[in-house]
């Protein structure tokens, strides 16, 4: 028996897929707040992964607040796996 496949015009365009891990995740957040990119768009999350630190910097020049911000997400890295943290079921 062989297979039969019948193609069904459709006017809808296709989803957009966008892969990411746990570090483009959070830059994919900021680019999807504006907008999700059409099928076969360029993903502008790369480009906002590069300059959103520089940015960032440019608007807060201070390097006190620059290092608190630093060491609170260096705290949040590395204490990312315990168990605690695990088992609770909020964000």
């Amino acid at each position: 028996v062989s297979a039969v496949a019948h193609r069904i015009p459709c006017q809808d365009m296709p989803p957009t897929l966008i892969r990411t891990n746990r570090f483009t995740s959070s830059f994919q957040g900021i680019v999807d707040a504006y907008g999700v990119g059409r099928y076969r768009e360029v993903n502008p999350a790369p480009y906002t992964i590069i300059t959103f630190p520089f940015l960032f910097a440019v608007m807060f020049g201070d390097v006190g607040h620059g290092l608190l911000m630093f060491l609170f997400a260096l705290a949040m890295v590395l204490t990312e796996n315990r168990p605690a943290v695990k088992a609770a079921q909020n964000e």
